[in-house]
């Protein structure tokens, strides 16, 4: 199942031009029949873009916005399934769409917001009549409150591999090596794939790619056809111990469609990899993928994955003992204490332990990794390995090299290194991870001013000595009030600490001259913003509004967590009045050449405008302009001595309504003033 959703993350319908509305349905709704989701999704934009520009009462519109949702759901962009559910689902006053509920919450589960996750769950629970469908909400939920027990994982450092590794679409399977190196699967595209196309180099491959002395690795490189044989799918690969043998995974299918799926075997030679035979007794009339090699009863096997009949549902775990002159026996399911009914994927063994994914236990968001030890005769009861290897996302494919000091996952968790090809979460990336022998961390703890427990709030750590090679590391915890971080000796580092609600806080401290386990232990004290109230604002075209949130860092254009209450506010008026158009504009003070904050607006106009489209606002809708210092409030022009208030007034972002409605209503909440 994973392996086509991969596939299928590529596919697009061929554009035709001039399409009428009756023939974009048509072409959306064969690419769905064909579960070519990406395809399908392009034509229904264009249906809903005819019918949102042609009237805004069309009843068409909730059915197409509700479909569109469903697609971006299947193609893992979250961000956009979830906004455009709550479009439709904000107003559905008379409960017209109940099961979409669920769809809903699981994105928002998937984006790690789990306690609005956890209401729509309960809203949905509440207003379902379907046994079945109530009772996976329940099992979501379960998911959701492992997150208050799950072992953090502090002394493991993970981070993504670069580009000589990953690319804008998906890889899998990593495996070191005996010698260290590398083998991995990728489709190595910076574009979708068209299967219709003449293009018909878009299986997946084996890649190779060597340990350089940095730490890192050189560029992969390609292993020969015969390995990876042209117009199949050669993936999901595993090693003998002496690294002289390597099991691998050869796909073929028609479109979509997965035809046959078999387990191959090659030899290192002096010349390098064999050509590939089948494993036998491993293939039969089933689907065999995953394999990996480790050892029972004292004899080497073979874990690998089946749809196989009596199995205990979907894909299951299974073994079979490696019997001499590569003879494997008949394979032997796992049983219930690994298997589940739904699917339990890509194992690895390593020094009595198995690991793998399932979405058959309840999990932290999509696949979640877990483990179960052998003692002898019996395998323990599986357990979730907890976070940092586990993410909102689907995390599988767990590796380790010889020495179990660093290892390999793949996930589709959003990271800083991630080239998107669709969205931030479509596409599987290599992530690696070491495990400290010394660890530092930081403990922080908010609360408010009367030292109650302030849930839901976010922190982003800086490393202020090397930003460059420590990128930014964010955390939101819905469900609690502790995070911690993992740090590095002889830094200094910045936390930024935001909630709702709340002033915005910021502590700085270093880790010089630690050598040894530490904990930095910080409390956080927020203070609550004074009431505010709600007031109703009537904005006519060409007038621009003022968003007082959002607040950037100095000569940086990223958004930051407090500037989402305005975002929120302008994505809602954009689904409320979908046929309205803004020119959403950036302004800085007149310090700095005027050309620099030319670009420097600019940039930050656009940074606006890229989380309202990912969050599901259609592009030609947003027209973003940086007016730099062109457009002053007040004195503080070039040359003249101001106050930073003074300044402060005139770096502002605005909008105003260029098409569309002639006026609309807003109401937001404004700070009220405060009589001692």
């Amino acid at each position: 199942m994973i392996f086509v959703l991969a596939i299928s993350l590529g596919l697009q319908a061929q554009p035709i031009r001039d399409n009428t509305f009756d023939q974009k349905i048509e072409a959306a709704q064969l690419a769905e029949s064909q579960d070519n989701f990406a395809g399908a999704l392009d034509w229904y934009e264009k249906a809903y873009d005819e019918i949102r520009k042609g009237s805004r009462g069309n009843p068409l519109t909730k059915k197409f916005a509700l479909k569109i949702a469903e697609l971006n759901y299947k193609l893992r962009d979250y961000k956009k399934a979830s906004s455009n559910y709550k479009r439709v689902l904000k107003n559905d006053d008379e409960f017209e769409y109940i099961n979409e509920r669920l769809i809903y919450a699981k994105s928002l589960k998937q984006e790690a917001k789990y306690d609005l996750a956890l209401e729509v769950f309960n809203e949905f629970i509440s207003l379902s009549e379907d046994e079945e469908l109530i009772k996976e909400a329940e099992f979501e939920m379960e998911g959701i409150e492992l997150i208050r027990v799950l072992d953090p994982n502090i002394e493991t450092a993970v981070r993504a591999l670069d580009k000589e590794v990953n690319s804008p679409s998906a890889e899998f399977s990593p495996r070191e090596n005996a010698d260290g190196t590398l083998y991995f699967a990728s489709f190595d595209r910076k574009d979708e794939i068209e299967v219709d196309s003449e293009d018909d180099d878009f299986h997946a491959r084996i890649f190779m790619a060597s340990r350089n002395d940095k730490g890192g690795f050189e560029k992969k490189s390609e292993l020969d056809q015969l390995v990876n044989r042209k117009g199949f799918h050669n993936t999901h690969l595993a090693f003998t111990r002496d690294g002289r043998t390597m099991y691998f995974t050869r796909v073929q299918t028609t479109g979509t469609e997965i035809t046959a799926s078999q387990i191959l075997v090659s030899y290192n030679k002096d010349t390098g990899w064999s050509a590939a035979n089948l494993a036998p007794t491993i293939n039969g009339e089933w689907n065999a993928k995953h394999p990996a090699m480790g050892q029972l009863f004292g004899k080497d096997v073979m874990f690998f994955v089946s749809d196989m009949d009596g199995g205990l549902g979907g894909m299951d775990i299974y073994y079979s003992t490696l019997l001499g002159d590569g003879q494997f026996s008949a394979p032997v399911n796992l049983g219930p204490m690994i298997n589940t009914d739904k699917d339990d994927i890509t194992p690895f063994y390593y020094d009595g332990t198995l690991y793998f994914s399932t979405n058959g236990r309840p999990t932290i968001g999509g696949y979640d990794i877990f483990y179960s030890i052998w003692d002898g005769s019996e395998w323990s009861d599986a357990e979730n390995i907890g976070m940092g290897y586990n993410s909102a996302n689907d995390d599988m494919f767990m590796s380790l090299a010889a020495d179990g000091s660093r290892g390999y996952f793949v996930s589709n968790r959003p990271s800083d290194k991630k080239k998107k090809l669709r969205s931030a979460t479509c596409c599987d990336d290599i992530f690696q991870f070491n495990i400290r022998e010394i660890v530092i961390d930081l403990l922080a703890i908010v609360v408010s001013e009367e030292e109650e427990p302030l849930n839901g709030s976010t922190i982003e750590l800086e490393n202020l000595s090397d930003p460059v090679n420590y990128p930014t590391d964010t955390k939101y915890n819905a469900l609690g009030n502790e995070f911690q971080f993992l740090l590095d000796s002889d830094y200094k580092y910045k936390a930024i600490i935001t909630n709702d609600g709340y002033y915005p806080d910021t502590i700085e401290f270093n880790t010089a001259g630690i050598l040894d386990n530490y904990t930095v232990r910080k409390k956080v004290v927020l203070k609550k913003i004074p009431t505010t109230r709600i007031v109703t604002e009537i904005v006519t075209i060409n007038e621009p509004i003022r968003l007082n949130n959002i607040y950037y860092e100095f000569d940086d254009d990223k958004i930051l967590p407090a500037a989402e209450q305005d975002l929120n506010l302008l994505l809602e008026l954009m689904d409320e009045y979908p046929d309205m158009v803004i020119e959403l504009s950036s302004h800085t003070d007149s310090r700095g050449l005027t050309r620099y904050n030319e670009d420097l607006s600019q940039r930050r106009a656009e940074s606006a405008r890229n989380w309202l489209i990912e969050n599901g606002v259609e592009e030609d809708r947003i027209e973003p302009v940086g007016y730099g210092e062109s457009k002053i409030l007040n004195k503080c022009t070039n040359g003249v001595r101001c106050s930073e208030e003074e300044h402060q007034l005139n770096r502002r972002t605005e909008f105003k309504i260029i098409a569309g409605p002639e006026s609309i209503e807003i109401r937001r909440e404004v700070q009220k003033t405060v009589i001692e």
